[in-house]
């Protein structure tokens, strides 16, 4: 059996490629013959070289305009001749020719319901949705909220076992432990207190205000803690002025996007990590792929019981109010003052190769 997966982008901007790369190599272990298809980009070369084995075919395209995209990736699956075609997000320059292929679509968020699109915009994401149950063969959706979606959206045009909830994962590969010995003293020195983690997007609809305001109240209580943004976004610069306003450099960080080699090491010195979400639409779609990024650190996830964290963490995460800076404050200072033993997530269950085996069986039953 050979599939191809299908991305648009480059990793460091758009995440859904990262489930083509985590699969890619688990697949080649369960008998598949895989391609890849991806914008030729010095991040994506990285993480190619990182994950996939040699026996994964990645075949690079020079950006270009939405449909010179969609021409060449046809012209690529004309002459891969897949069984599987797996589209890794339904936007336009994914919409691809099968040329006979049982083509698999991936939803890991609801466009048309991001607050501040226009009305253009919102028109095109809700057309780009409903075409995708009937463009698909079969769809797969990064959450609950999303299958459910979907399956009311496709109505009687696919089967219930046509649709399958498939979160994201993490790679074994990447986000492991380092031992202090094996840590640059400019990590180590962070380690002088206790630091929370934050990777993602720096946009306030990801709980950026929210995560800022926590920290000048944490230092207005005079608590001797750390958050560590990793990213960029929108309002990236808007959080740079924040902390250079309000004196808060020696308790908030903002390295901005840092290279896939050095997440882990943020994350080692890490005594927990947060990823809010809102009690929004929006977030209860959406799978965020962070999340099981930190699974495998074995440290606590603040929160909120809103969608995918609280369907994977369950009574193991520490919640907070979506809407509420003090709220948080308060489950951070009541962290801090407790000494209890915390009990992890099993991040095991949640490996790409765990997720491969699963999607594997679904696949491979359907096609019969």
């Amino acid at each position: 059996m050979k599939i191809c997966f299908v991305t648009t982008g480059d990793i460091k901007d758009i995440a859904t490629s990262k489930r083509a790369f985590g699969m890619a190599t688990p697949l080649i272990g369960l008998g598949w013959e895989v391609d890849i298809l991806i914008e030729d980009t010095v991040e994506n070369r990285k993480r190619a070289s990182l994950e996939c084995s040699k026996q994964v075919s990645v075949h690079y395209f020079t950006k270009n305009n939405p449909f010179g995209e969609i021409k060449e990736k046809n012209r690529l699956i004309s002459q891969i001749k897949p069984d599987v075609v797996y589209v890794c997000a339904f936007v336009i320059r994914n919409i691809v020719k099968g040329y006979g292929a049982f083509k698999v679509v991936e939803h890991s968020e609801l466009q048309s319901k991001i607050p501040d699109l226009n009305r253009i915009k919102k028109a095109i994401a809700i057309s780009l949705e409903l075409f995708s149950t009937y463009y698909s063969n079969a769809l797969l959706g990064a959450s609950k909220y999303l299958v459910e979606y979907y399956k009311k959206l496709a109505g009687k045009r696919l089967k219930d076992d046509e649709l399958m909830y498939f979160p994201y994962a993490y790679s074994t590969k990447l986000y492991n432990i380092i031992k202090d010995d094996e840590l640059s003293t400019n990590f180590l020195d962070l380690k002088d207190r206790k630091n929370f983690v934050y990777l993602g997007t720096i946009t306030n609809n990801y709980g950026a205000k929210l995560m800022l305001e926590t920290f000048a109240q944490l230092k207005r209580n005079n608590v001797d803690a750390r958050l560590i943004l990793l990213g960029k976004g929108r309002h990236y610069q808007e959080a740079v002025n924040f902390v250079k306003s309000n004196q808060l450099f020696e308790n908030i960080l903002l390295p901005g996007y840092v290279d896939e080699e050095d997440i882990e090491k943020y994350f080692t010195i890490a005594d927990a990590f947060i990823s809010p979400m809102q009690d929004t639409i929006q977030d209860w779609a959406r799978c965020p792929s962070k999340l099981y990024m930190y699974l495998p650190f074995r440290k606590p996830i603040f929160t909120c019981k809103i969608g995918e964290p609280y369907e994977v963490l369950g009574q193991k995460g520490k919640y907070f109010d979506s809407e509420s800076a003090s709220s948080l404050t308060l489950e951070i200072e009541k962290f801090l003052s407790e000494d209890e033993v915390f009990e992890p997530t099993l991040p095991e269950l949640h490996t790409w190769q765990k997720r491969t085996e699963e999607f594997n069986l679904w696949i491979r039953k359907i096609l019969k």
